[in-house]
């Protein structure tokens, strides 16, 4: 019985991760505009600069990790390339270990990861001890993809997990019919085997707040397949303050590539000393357009108004300016205006909130511009 059990698991958790890798490949894509997007460990520098550090207790002890990232994209800013939903790349290391942990416990990891605003996928290599795991060498590939309001991912890792045991040798030694004398001789043996792990994980962001449902299955050479599952949650503080923490059991492999993953229930708390001005905090509070209106003027020249909530910068084209971005001007109470030389006829224009996506501004009838998307009708007297 037992065993049919566990056979039924592996199929069940086998359809899952076929599943999960069905739709981070397939599905259609939704996510909110600038929002940051795949696994928390993947986004740096994104989301908090180039550099962090991470520290936290579990049941059994005190542990830390750091970790960074180097953009691969050089000469594009790399949010607002995720912003234009073009990929990007990124490499990242890292090391961890535990407060009690010697050189050669600790865990190392170099990776790469191609990411667009809506998707994305990694490749990495690690090597290094885990909870008394010492693991020789570890391969872990995985991809996700956002599906609004949700994001699914699925990897597999696979290495060599090098464990000693020491096995005890009894000998009688008989010189003659009179002595006897019992010997015993210890030698170390090693058991390592090799460890794959699947795993699926689905995310959920609200504001600052991310939670993460994941488990998988870990079979090895000559062991029981292995069934965990852990929830964990992820809560922006402050630009470069991550509070994190999880509950259940997580197993080595599919830690290997996160260095603020623990494999059982922890708190912990993140510091990025350059944390980016474009992290999650700042997109919790999504600029809106809330108001239009134009006023024309004696010499010929119409005011443009516009009222937007949390904005920072405020962009308008249309084809009295060539579709070249015109700023506006903050006058207060969220107020924002310019003024233009507009003939007299239908026009057609657009609005840009913080770099964004354009749009049309609010109040006006919409048309569609080719290949630019949706635009305002604007009728000048």
């Amino acid at each position: 019985m037992r065993s049919m059990s566990i056979r039924h698991f592996g199929m069940a958790n086998a359809i899952g991760i076929a599943l999960g890798l069905a739709l981070a490949a397939c599905a259609p894509a939704a996510r909110a505009q600038g929002a940051a997007a795949g696994p928390a460990w993947l986004r740096a520098p994104q989301d908090r600069g180039p550099l962090a550090g991470t520290v936290g207790v579990d049941e059994r002890r005190a542990w830390w990790g750091i970790d960074g990232t180097l953009p691969l994209s050089f000469g594009l800013p790399r949010m607002r390339t995720n912003a234009a939903d073009q990929p990007v790349f990124g490499l990242g290391m890292s090391i961890a270990g535990s407060a009690r942990s010697d050189a050669r416990d600790l865990r190392y990891t170099a990776l790469i990861d191609r990411r667009s605003r809506l998707d994305g996928g990694w490749l990495g290599i690690s090597t290094g001890g885990n909870d008394g795991q010492r693991t020789k060498l570890q391969l872990g590939t995985g991809l996700w993809r956002a599906i609004a309001p949700l994001e699914v991912e699925a990897g597999v890792t696979s290495g060599v997990v090098g464990t000693t045991t020491r096995e005890a040798s009894h000998w009688k030694v008989i010189p003659d019919s009179l002595h006897s004398r019992d010997t015993t001789t210890f030698r170390d043996v090693d058991r390592s085997v090799l460890s794959t792990t699947a795993q699926s994980a689905v995310r959920w962001s609200f504001g600052r707040m991310e939670l993460t449902a994941i488990g998988g299955l870990t079979v090895g050479a000559g062991t029981t397949p292995h069934r965990w599952a852990q929830a964990t949650m992820h809560l922006q503080a402050s630009p470069r303050v991550l509070m994190l923490a999880a509950f259940g059991q997580r197993p080595a492999a599919s830690m290997a590539f996160d260095p603020s993953a623990r494999p059982q229930t922890m708190v912990g708390i993140q510091v990025a000393p350059w944390g980016s001005r474009d992290g999650p905090v700042e997109h919790s509070i999504v600029p809106v357009a809330l108001q239009w209106r134009t006023q024309p003027l004696d010499d010929g020249r119409t005011v443009v108004h516009m009222r937007c909530r949390h904005a920072s910068r405020v962009e308008l084209a249309a084809d009295f300016t060539d579709w070249a971005p015109v700023a506006l001007i903050a006058t207060g109470d969220d107020w924002w205006v310019t003024s233009l030389t507009i003939l007299p006829g239908l026009h057609q224009v657009q609005v840009r909130l913080d770099g964004g996506a354009w749009q049309v501004p609010p109040g006006l009838p919409h048309t569609n511009r080719e290949f630019a998307g949706d635009a305002g009708v604007l009728v000048i007297d």
